[in-house]
């Protein structure tokens, strides 16, 4: 990393995290290092023979990472980015550096070292019985542990990569029924002594002497607690009860820190929801199953949190995606392509808290919930009511600053979310974007004004500014400045503060500080005209001096854009009724698209993934107060 990231860094640390960030750099490189020169033992799986899946040249089961994929039947280069090609160096875990392009994407390498797959190998021999299936089971937590001693290499670099690797492990123990296959399997009872346990050792290890604290305290600290708290349900270790207490006195807490009282997470990130619930959701169901339930205030907390996902996703389960989202997964027994968790997650809490209202008429059962719940939680889902499908009403959240518009008629739905909420979670707002007053608009089911998502994290340093960045979004972005200070690929400084001035039954007037510095300020006025189907959406920038002002208008990459007359543009995507968009007369507006000197005009749905997309975009210089009005309407 270099100087100027450390400095930027520093910025964001309290006094006391000072002294907690100097006791974690003697853990990490002197204690570490250590541990480091003593662990070098492997497994020499060079002599042998793999097992017949491996040997056999014409199988194959291909699992998705991003858009590439592993083939689960053949042996894994542990420290391969598949998106580049290149390989992360075996050394010590602390010394690599993962920000730059030099040894590729190591979020690729992680996915692919989270083992996800592992379920779905499990669950494939539970059902046929196949050996080979167990063997193969056998070969690649061998193959991981032969391949990544104690802290060598990336795949020893972050915490919350050791914790979900360790809940995998967990869910795969159950599937395997792996105390009483040990009994009967005398080769599997030695893999699991010799390879499987001293593994799931050094990991809670791990996981317990490197805690994400202060400035990082973010979903990471709840894998961490997570893990530790699930291995302790799971497994019998020295200090289990010390860590058991220790991690569901921090799911606890943490459940109620991250999470505000009307269910929206803090990190302002969407596409987070789905992985971050499935912590304390899995948690929860793994500590009833233990007889080490957590108190009825985080299961409360957890049901709210589980009504907001519901009223976030529009009638297809597409969901407005306002921050960083990089498709990671807690679970993921399937092999199919891309994976709606948000859909799944909805039968995950209408079954655990037997709430018909989060039952939507055509929500079903997939392998995940079956791994959770197995046949008696079908069964109880199946006794559910349907009372889910989404009402004919807003959904608005003062406390977060996120107000959804939505009307139901006739089966057609009209969805936009305007966020005026805060920029992210704690002093580095690690996956927030500058996106404040922004809009994101679903016609039935399907996004037409859009956001233009996250693409990447630590690679393409200019792509990923372009993501983060306010023009990337569809508000307002005053003297080509973010709306806040970007300094870092996951680091906010100068964070900006949103205030609600007015909330009615269908209107909310809005503004934020982020041009406070140039003494300029933006209020947004969102206003749902319900029976036209019709948003008037009002800006508002007030100052003394004279100021340059884009407004830009991201749109689906499916959709087809006509200008039926100055300034009015008429938008087509499949599946949805058409939208017009009625530009203020006083700006002058044209289509980009796919442009990258400078960049503008791009799209990311999935992580690793970039598309052109139009942008209706305007650039205006203006003098002291100025208000611009736009209107969309969903036509008939």
């Amino acid at each position: 990393m270099s100087l100027v990231w450390y400095i930027q860094r520093i910025k964001t640390f309290s006094p006391e995290e000072v002294f907690y960030r100097v006791g974690q750099r003697f853990r990490t490189h002197v204690l570490d290092k250590r541990l480091f020169k003593r662990n070098v033992a492997k497994c020499n799986l060079e002599g042998k023979v793999p097992p017949r899946l491996v040997a056999d040249e014409n199988a194959h089961l291909m699992y998705p990472i991003f858009e590439s994929a592993v083939d689960i039947y053949k042996p894994i280069d542990w420290h391969r980015d598949l998106s580049s090609g290149r390989s992360f160096p075996e050394t010590f875990a602390h010394k690599i550096n993962i920000r730059s392009d030099e040894f590729g994407s190591a979020k690729y390498v992680w996915e692919v070292n989270r083992m996800l797959f592992l379920t779905r190998i499990a669950k494939l021999f539970k059902e046929s019985g196949n050996r080979d299936l167990l063997d193969l089971f056998v070969y690649h937590v061998t193959s991981w542990m032969d391949s990544n001693p104690y802290l060598r290499g990336v795949n020893w670099y972050s915490n919350i990569e050791v914790n979900i690797r360790l809940i995998n492990w967990a869910y795969c123990w159950k599937l395997l029924d792996a105390e009483n296959l040990c009994k009967s399997d005398e080769n599997f009872g030695r893999f699991v002594r010799e390879v499987w346990l001293p593994l799931v050792n050094q990991h809670i290890e791990f996981s317990r002497k490197h805690p994400s604290l202060y400035s990082s305290a973010n979903n990471h600290l709840v894998a961490e607690y997570a893990g530790l708290f699930i291995a302790s349900c799971c497994w019998d270790f020295p200090k289990r009860e010390k860590y058991r207490a220790y991690a569901k006195a921090g799911l606890e807490r943490e459940i109620l820190l991250q999470n505000v009282s009307d269910g929206v997470n803090r990190e302002e990130a969407a596409e987070y929801i789905q992985f971050i619930d499935d912590f304390f959701l899995l948690a929860s169901v793994m500590g009833d199953e233990a007889g080490c339930p957590l108190s009825s205030s985080y299961k409360d907390r957890l049901h709210q949190m589980a009504r907001y996902l519901n009223a976030m996703l529009d009638v297809n389960y597409n969901y407005p995606m306002y921050g960083d989202g990089d498709d990671g997964f807690l679970l993921r027994p399937d092999a199919g392509g891309h994976f709606n968790n948000f859909r799944s997650l909805l039968t995950s809490f209408a079954t655990y808290f037997a709430d018909a209202s989060l039952k939507r008429s055509d929500l079903s059962w997939d392998d995940k919930n079956q791994l959770i719940f197995d046949n008696q939680g079908k069964a109880a889902f199946d006794a559910l009511n349907a009372d889910g499908d989404n009402p004919d009403k807003n959904v608005f959240l003062t406390e977060s600053g996120h107000y959804i518009f939505r009307k139901m008629a006739g089966g057609r739905e009209t969805f936009l979310h305007f966020d005026a909420a805060p920029l992210g979670f704690l002093s580095i707002a690690a996956h927030g974007h500058a996106d404040a007053l922004s809009i994101i608009l679903h016609v039935d089911g399907f996004p037409v004004v859009v956001d233009s998502g996250t693409f990447t994290y630590h690679t393409h340093k200019v792509w990923r500014k372009y993501f983060m960045g306010t023009v990337a979004h569809n508000t307002v972005r005053v003297d080509f400045m973010d709306q806040a200070t970007q300094a870092g690929p996951t680091m906010w400084l100068n964070h900006f503060k949103c205030r609600a001035l007015q909330v009615e039954n269908d209107s909310v007037v809005a503004t934020h500080s982020g041009y406070d510095k140039l003494g300029v300020c933006h209020s947004r006025k969102v206003e749902f005209l319900r029976d036209q189907e019709e948003f008037i959406i009002t800006d508002s920038l007030k100052s003394d001096g004279s100021h340059d002002a884009e407004i830009p208008f991201h749109l689906s990459p499916c959709a087809q854009v006509v200008e039926t007359s100055k300034g009015v543009f008429v938008i087509s995507v499949a599946g949805a009724r058409q939208v017009q968009i009625t530009t203020d007369p006083s700006l002058e507006y044209r289509i980009v698209s796919g442009e990258e000197s400078p960049v503008m005009g791009w799209y990311s749905e999935h992580f690793g993934e970039k598309v052109p997309c139009k942008v209706l975009y305007a650039q205006k210089k203006c003098s002291g107060n100025s208000s611009f009005e736009t209107k969309i309407k969903v036509l008939s």
